[in-house]
């Protein structure tokens, strides 16, 4: 959609920002708050040491992983006095769980929430009666058992968070999400310290708590006031002049795109979503999309007692309505300190850091177009919006969940008449799109056919871009191999992306911006 379709619909009264005013009147009503205040992004202290991300607790006395996991509500002091509510596991931000390749892992998950909720192992490559989609939810005060075997060749960084429709971008909006690292096997920098950074971000009413979504936010996917890293705000990380630093990076936000620099500092990027590259690619900056994960390698400048910062630079994937504050500025991720130490050597990478095999010539090639729909569009059918909004905001008032009653009303009055799609249609649970079968390579041509970004991500496998489209309609062969399973798409962009899947069931493939996924833009492929 346009800007200028964004304001016809305003003139018309359909994306009237009164909804904003209301939705946030009627949550400090009912929970006792004001309305948002930006003034809280200056409450949180900077410069703290980095916080590593805590361990869920391995009980296992043998070889494998087994854990309980609760998701509840969890008081957290983040901005005093007054505690901020989070969903979280175990009670935990961002926590970790840590693993090899070849282990087993066992875990109980335990829904202490007021709505249901999955556990969705992002990146790892389980069957698919364990991926945690929208298909399989937990009911509230109800368990399920997750088991599976790490397998080799799944080694890197990923990350789990629930999946269920409907419900998803309020838990992601309350902080529920955890890292989830596999270790190789044989590890080529096994010797090399590296950091772990969990990427997300908050935004909280003048009472410290977690405002409703706006129509802005279910339009462009929300971004929070507050930028965390290990849920600090600008934390410090000291290391001796000349230290080259890996940096593991998650963007586990639910909206905002990471394009990441170190000014003066070249960014070596030897991980993907799915392990290690070939060989080390240098970069001036990365853009490190919702979902997305990077493994980097930084040198420190030589000089002692610096400061130097981490940005995630401005990035315009075509905002609709008012943009937040931060939008157009540079932010600082995390600060480096260049110790009052002897310089550090540079190091030297082995000639491969990994194997990325070519994939074989498609046995399927599949179409795949994502898109927007608004009410009277000439570009679009008529009357099919409005009926799909009225469907999907009538099931949104139908849960009935005690307090969750009072949020789902408030954040579903929020939503704009406006549907997302894969091949014209809004997700609808148990419709399958495609059929496929087990380990046959597939070639997918997305087509972003919008006039916004949309990072495209696949479950159950991770697959290789093989030809991208530039703006004036020629393909060209990506820069290196990587192994994806999320790949941003620029508007009009279209990519070929090969994958193939080695385990049967149902599985699924959306736009990460997870409001989009939520209004619609998700589908199924059953593969036998």
């Amino acid at each position: 959609m346009l800007r200028r379709d964004f304001m016809r619909l305003s003139a018309l009264g359909l994306l009237s920002l009164s909804p904003l005013v209301n939705a946030s009147a009627t949550h400090a009503h009912r929970h006792g708050s004001p309305a948002a205040d930006p003034l809280l992004t200056r409450q949180l202290p900077e410069q703290l040491p980095l916080r590593k991300l805590p361990n869920i607790t391995n009980l296992s006395a043998d070889d494998g992983f087994r854990a309980q996991l609760q998701a509840a509500v969890t008081h957290v002091e983040l901005t005093g006095p007054e505690k901020t509510r989070l969903w979280l596991y175990n009670q935990q931000l961002t926590p970790l769980i840590e693993v090899t390749e070849g282990d087993e892992v066992s875990i109980q998950v335990e829904n202490h929430l007021h709505q249901p909720t999955t556990v969705h192992w992002h990146g790892v490559h389980v069957p698919a009666n364990q991926d945690g989609g929208p298909h399989d939810l937990i009911q509230p005060h109800q368990q399920r058992h997750y088991q599976f075997r790490i397998k080799e060749g799944n080694a890197g960084l990923h990350w789990f968070h629930p999946h269920p429709h409907d419900y998803l971008a309020e838990q992601i909006a309350h902080s529920l999400a955890g890292a989830f690292l596999v270790h190789p096997k044989h590890d080529p920098l096994a010797d090399l310290q590296g950091e772990l950074l969990m990427i997300t971000d908050l935004r909280l009413d003048q009472q410290g708590q977690v405002a409703p979504h706006t129509p802005e936010d279910w339009m462009n996917g929300r971004e929070g006031d507050l930028l965390l890293v290990n849920a600090q705000r600008n934390p410090r990380l000291e290391a001796a002049p000349g230290s080259t630093l890996r940096l593991r990076l998650i963007n586990a936000c639910a909206g905002r795109y990471l394009r990441l620099a170190i000014p003066q500092h070249a960014l070596q990027l030897i991980g993907t979503d799915g392990g290690y590259l070939e060989q080390a690619v240098t970069l001036n900056e990365l853009l490190l999309v919702p979902g997305q994960r990077c493994d980097l390698l930084v040198r420190l400048s030589e000089q002692p007692e610096q400061q130097i910062q981490l940005l995630n630079l401005p990035y315009d994937r075509d905002w609709m309505g008012q943009e937040p504050a931060h939008y157009r500025e540079t932010e600082t991720l995390l600060t480096f300190v260049t110790q009052a130490a002897p310089v550090q050597a540079a190091i030297t990478l082995p000639d491969r850091l990994g194997s990325i095999p070519e994939l074989a010539e498609p046995a399927v090639q599949r179409h795949i177009e994502l898109s927007e729909e608004m009410p009277g569009h000439a570009d679009h059918a008529a009357g099919g919006m409005a009926a799909g909004h009225a469907q999907h905001h009538g099931h949104g008032h139908g849960h009935n969940h005690g307090h969750g009653q009072h949020s789902t009303q408030v954040q579903d009055s929020a939503r704009p008449p406006i549907r997302f799609m894969l091949n014209g249609e809004t997700f609808t649970p148990g419709k399958i799109l495609f059929e496929g079968r087990v380990n046959e390579v597939e070639e997918w041509e997305v087509f972003n056919n919008s006039h916004m970004d949309h990072p495209f991500h696949v479950h159950g496998t991770h697959f290789q871009v093989v030809a991208e489209q530039d703006e004036q309609g020629h393909w060209h062969a990506p820069a290196y191999r990587a192994w994806l399973d999320t790949v941003n798409l620029k508007p009009k962009q279209r990519l070929k992306l090969r994958l193939a899947f080695a385990e049967p069931g149902e599985w699924m493939f959306h736009c990460h911006i997870i409001e989009h996924e939520e209004m619609g833009m998700m589908a199924s492929i059953r593969v036998s």
